[in-house]
């Protein structure tokens, strides 16, 4: 089963809010908690620090104070508690209490010692003394009383933790209250990213199937983001593509059908004629000549089918050798010699020198000039002529067949290299060519990267010209 990236989206949030929610509750606790009593500890400290050089810098002895005297501190020492919230202890240097700001549950008269042996060894402590009278987890600042390095006593301040954890939490709930805000504005972001980012994608995948189905005409929806831009251009891109590959395909069926079905018509109408007795035994030789004309034909137009299908499928392998162009053209052209004398067209031959060498797969290149030619005569006025011309432009070989025919319309020209393309000039003219010949001649040519181009005048005629490259030790 697939998962979906609605899916993913929701269960990664959901996993990053729980461990957000887990870090603040928990390790924030502990974290505010420790935060907190370093804070407090550290202002108890700078107050017992005060406290002592307010209060006890003449102090020479807790041992030796008089009740008066004890009295006196007393009273402030009470006055600090209810100021500061904490409680303040004056210690002799035996670990005796001697006065206690609290009113009830005085230790006066207790020992430290008593409650934890190692207790007054430290600046600060935290944790619980063996008392009733004291809460189950304290936070103290030992902090000696001494004039002229003599040690008089102590000034201990005791605070609860219960106090400070009960502000963490505190703290912590606020904490809580600010995620659950957050939380919700994070559902309400991921629902916008989810309408910007993965709704679109539903709307363009109905798109796709609606053009999948034929329905080229549904717009593509269009979004403000650069990346789903180029995605719906991508779309359109291969929407056109498809709808001219469909377009294509159908005039392509109707094309083949066409060029089959006049042959084969006149195929089986002899060969009816003949098996019936309409045509008589001493002119039937006429006929079965047309008949193999039309074979011939039906058997040209699969052979170039099947060539086309193999450039597409698998390009068209090519055997690079060098070899002189002009002589190939010598070669194709006395091949037209029975056909031009038969519409009394003269082939001239124009060469830029007398041997042109050139780098390329003679055979294929041969089919090109073979083809150009045969479209030269086929479309040639009677008593006109053909020039054939080669030369050397650029560090190029460039083979030019021109005509004095019936000349190709303007706006066919970008046409003339499609599959079964014909104009409707030639129509009239051109009874036996498939359409195929300049669609293959282009194939050829470029698969050897060159280049071939048409130019032409309605009623004056037409120039094909395409370049090669020269071998490079023939001149």
């Amino acid at each position: 089963m697939k998962i979906s990236i609605r899916t993913i989206y929701a269960t990664t949030f959901l996993i990053l809010a729980t461990v957000m929610f887990v870090l603040i509750h928990f390790l924030g606790v502990h974290q505010i908690s420790q935060s907190l009593i370093s804070d407090r500890k550290a202002a108890l400290y700078e107050e017992a620090s005060t406290i002592s050089s307010r209060y006890f810098f003449n102090v020479k002895s807790i041992n030796e104070f008089d009740d008066h005297t004890e009295e006196a501190l007393r009273e402030r020492m009470t006055s600090l508690q209810v100021m500061s919230h904490a409680r303040y202890f004056l210690v002799d240097t035996t670990g005796r209490v001697s006065v206690d700001s609290a009113d009830t549950q005085s230790l006066e008269g207790q020992n430290f010692n008593d409650l934890n042996p190692t207790f007054l060894d430290n600046d600060t402590y935290i944790g619980h003394l063996k008392s009733d009278s004291l809460p189950s987890e304290i936070l103290s600042v030992i902090y000696p009383l001494s004039e002229d390095s003599d040690l008089n006593g102590y000034l201990v301040i005791m605070t609860s933790l219960a106090d400070l954890r009960s502000n963490a939490h505190l703290l912590v709930r606020k904490l809580d209250v600010c995620f659950l805000l957050f939380f919700l504005f994070l559902i309400f972001i991921m629902v916008q990213l989810y309408c910007l980012t993965l709704h679109p994608i539903r709307q363009l995948s109905q798109t796709i199937r609606e053009y999948c189905c034929g329905h080229f005409d549904r717009s593509m929806v269009h979004l403000p983001f650069r990346e789903y831009s180029k995605l719906i251009k991508s779309i359109e891109d291969l929407a056109t593509f498809s709808q001219n590959a469909n377009a294509y395909q159908k005039y392509f069926v109707a094309n083949v059908s066409h060029d089959f079905r006049s042959p084969l018509t006149n195929i089986r109408g002899y060969i009816g004629a003949m098996l019936d007795g309409t045509i008589p035994h001493e002119i039937q030789e006429k006929y079965l000549k047309i008949i193999l004309m039309e074979t011939n034909r039906l058997t040209k137009l699969t052979e170039q089918l099947l060539e086309l299908n193999k450039y597409e499928n698998n390009g068209i392998l090519l055997n690079y050798t060098a070899f002189d162009i002009n002589e190939v053209i010598r070669n194709a052209a006395s091949s037209f010699e029975k056909r031009c004398t038969e519409k009394k067209i003269s082939i001239h031959l124009m060469f830029g020198s007398p041997s042109f060498f050139v780098d390329a797969d003679r055979d294929k290149i041969s089919q090109v000039v073979h083809n150009l030619i045969d479209n030269a005569v086929k479309f040639s006025s009677p008593d006109s002529s053909i020039e054939i011309q080669t030369a050397e432009q650029k560090g190029k070989i460039f083979v030019t067949v021109s005509d004095h025919g019936i000349g190709i319309p303007e706006e066919s020209l970008p046409h003339i290299w499609d599959r079964f393309y014909k104009t409707d000039v030639s129509r009239g003219k051109d009874k036996t060519g498939s359409g195929l010949g300049l669609a293959i001649t282009r194939e050829i040519v470029e698969a050897h990267h060159e280049y071939i181009h048409a130019t032409s005048i309605l009623g004056s005629g037409t120039d094909f010209s395409f370049s090669l490259s020269p071998h490079s030790s023939g001149f």
